[in-house]
């Protein structure tokens, strides 16, 4: 007799888990698409306008902003006294010396009728002194109102903080979506070359076809979308303030320039004593400039600021006081990619303190440079071409994923043409999302807050769906039995 050992069976390996994590980036995209989508679209529209504004604004206000060549000109001081006249109530906050032939001068008074800080732009011809033009003027930039209006659709659609959410929303949102866009189309396509140049596109208006152009057209504006978003973010209400915090902890950001003229408040020519407690000491209040110093003064400061290599336009900055000195900037115009201060006694012209931009830390470089060229200005009207037709672009990505949206839309009774499929989260998979939300979230929240709300929305739809699949399959018949019957072929 001969015995034949069997051997067991080896155990069948259970398939791996795969995560959820993928499935879910692709509902995520859609969710973002279709909710953050509408403020995407305005922010792009919007932002397209902003981004020729200042070319429209040049056109717009040429009979102030420019007259005619002259071989002679007027002194600085004289032009001062002509804007002061024109509004003697009103102090000089800046003085912007024309730079150019051709170029007005623009003293900037302290107007209170139009508003907190901002100012009232008188316009001077340096050739002759004559006034050419006033208006109001908003920002840093020295906005225009045609260009601040545009500014502020752009920023708050004109509804003032409450507004301001929905540039900030767009702003925290885009480069997720446009991250996540690349991730899911790089998994699609498995070639970075076929990611940049696109699969075979089906007929015309398919939603082959039409994903095609809106995943290629993503991938070709991942960098802007990115640059603008963070751009974005750092003048936003709530994550700006973050920023800003971030900065400051972190020390990224310069010294404020030396402006004062006195050593440890020590009493300067012309201030005057106060008070009549001999026990306490008697207090200095330093005397305001008067306007004829300021306009007298302005030259000297601007001579001490091209002899230190001060150069174009420049921005004055009269001080407070006459213990407080000039301040004057290089203005960000046309392909100018640094901006030096300087801090200069009036009195006598001496340099107080310098502030080179190429000594700045990186951060505030980065910034600045972020910050003129997300608003048009440092590559002056090629720059602005390229960031209206990038935003057009942006907003045919917004209409484009409606229009795929729409080629699967449910017609059927589905589940709001979610795209599945819909896996089941890890353990492993909430940690990550947690982490990622407690971390971003924190930084940004109105992306977290939304990006919450997006997947309790996801998980009532997933329960919904299983729901749905139950409810079909305990509804479907029971198989019908035959009963067959068998006749004796002897019967009768």
């Amino acid at each position: 007799m001969v015995l034949i050992e069997q051997k067991e069976p080896a155990p069948t390996k259970e398939p791996q888990r795969r995560s959820g994590l993928g499935p879910l980036m692709r509902r995520i995209h859609f969710y973002a698409g279709m909710f953050i989508g509408p403020f995407l679209l305005v922010a792009a529209i919007s932002g397209a306008l902003y981004a020729i504004a200042p070319t429209m604004e040049a056109i717009a206000y040429r009979d102030m902003l420019r007259v005619p060549e002259s071989s002679t000109s007027v002194p600085l001081s004289q032009q001062v006294s002509a804007a002061q006249a024109e509004h003697p109530d009103m102090p000089v906050a800046q003085i912007w010396p024309s730079s150019e032939p051709g170029e007005t001068t623009r003293v900037l008074l302290s107007d209170e009728s139009v508003g907190e800080d901002r100012l009232r732009s008188v316009f001077v011809d340096p050739g002759t002194g004559d006034i050419v033009g006033d208006a109001p003027t908003y920002s840093g930039l020295g906005e225009l109102p045609m260009r601040f209006w545009i500014s502020q659709l752009h920023k708050d659609l004109h509804l003032g903080d409450p507004g301001a959410l929905y540039s900030e929303l767009a702003a925290s949102w885009m480069w997720f979506i446009a991250f996540g866009g690349l991730y899911l189309w790089l998994k699609r396509t498995r070639s970075a070359k076929k990611a940049v140049l696109g699969l075979g596109s089906g007929g015309k208006g398919t939603r082959k076809r039409i994903m095609n152009l809106h995943a290629v057209a993503g991938v070709w504006l991942l960098i802007a979308m990115v640059g603008l978003s963070a751009t974005g973010i750092t003048w936003s209400n709530v994550a700006g303030q973050n920023v800003s915090t971030t900065v400051k902890a972190l020390k990224w950001k310069a010294d404020p320039i030396n402006k004062s003229l006195t050593e440890d408040g020590s009493k300067a020519e012309g201030s005057k004593a106060t008070g009549t407690d001999s026990s306490a000491g008697s207090k200095t209040e330093p005397r305001a400039v008067t306007p004829k110093e300021v306009a007298n003064q302005a030259a000297t400061v601007l001579a001490t600021a091209r002899a230190e290599g001060l150069t174009g336009s420049v921005r004055m900055f009269p001080g407070e006081d006459v213990n407080t000195a000039w301040q004057v900037s290089e203005r960000w115009v046309p392909y100018r990619t640094s901006s030096d201060a300087i801090t200069v006694n009036g009195s006598n012209g001496k340099v107080v303190d310098r502030l080179p931009f190429s000594e700045l830390p990186l951060f505030s470089k980065l910034t600045s440079w972020g910050i003129y060229l997300h608003m048009g200005i440092m590559f002056g009207l090629p720059l602005q071409i390229l960031l209206f037709l990038v935003a057009l672009a942006i907003a045919g990505l917004v209409v484009t994923g409606y229009m795929m949206w729409w080629k699967r839309r449910p017609t059927l009774g589905g589940v709001a043409g979610v795209p599945g499929p819909n896996t089941e989260l890890s353990a492993t998979d909430w940690l990550i999302i947690l982490a990622f939300i407690g971390i971003v979230g924190t930084f940004l929240p109105l992306f977290g807050a939304s990006l919450i709300a997006m997947l309790l929305a996801d998980r009532a739809l997933a329960k919904r769906a299983r729901q749905r699949t139950f409810t079909v399959d305990s509804q479907e018949p029971a198989p019908k039995l035959t009963r067959t019957t068998t006749s004796d072929s002897g019967a009768s």
